[in-house]
């Protein structure tokens, strides 16, 4: 093997490595911040009081404490965004499984193309800065729009497959 063709492995070998683990990486920070949300309380226990007379005087939060943290609506925006990210990530790799295995085997492998435009086409421009919005919890809103078009592009991508592999719809 000449070193041309030993460079062409390497630069192939590291640039699959890279798209893997970009794809791979929403779905593992999805998983660990659905994990420490769900391990976390749900609100501040708040304080109170016990008069002489035996009434019970509650004492909202401090306003320091709630400015602090973002509202529990806009913490389960995020989770929700950070879940349908994750979700559109490991379709890419559904999607490349289902392709190897109903691709034509004496084809010219063109069904394989699918994989590269969802990645560039519908994971770059829409699920990576939905997820990257969500994950540092700016423009929330807005990231939820964008995963909302990336996932109804995913599955128009779904159904042009199944239907150019004349594979049933059901």
């Amino acid at each position: 093997m000449d070193a041309g063709t030993l460079l062409f492995l390497i630069v192939n070998a590291l640039s699959l490595l890279a798209a893997v683990a970009l794809v791979l990486w929403p779905v593992l920070v999805a998983l660990l911040e659905l994990y420490k949300a769900l391990r976390r309380p749900v609100a501040e226990p708040l304080t109170f009081t016990l008069t002489k007379s035996g009434a019970t005087v509650w004492h909202p939060p401090s306003q320091s404490a709630t400015s602090k943290s973002p509202s529990v609506g806009d913490e389960r925006l995020r989770l929700s965004i950070l879940l349908a990210c994750g979700i559109e990530a490991a379709f890419i790799i559904l999607l490349a499984v289902f392709l190897f295995q109903h691709a034509d085997p004496h084809g010219d492998g063109m069904e394989m193309a699918a994989v590269g435009f969802a990645f560039m086409l519908i994971f770059l421009p829409f699920t990576l800065p939905a997820f990257i919005l969500a994950r540092h919890r700016r423009w929330l809103v807005a990231a939820a729009g964008v995963a909302a078009l990336g996932a109804v592009a995913y599955f128009a991508l779904w159904l042009e497959m199944v239907s150019e592999l004349g594979l049933p719809k059901s």
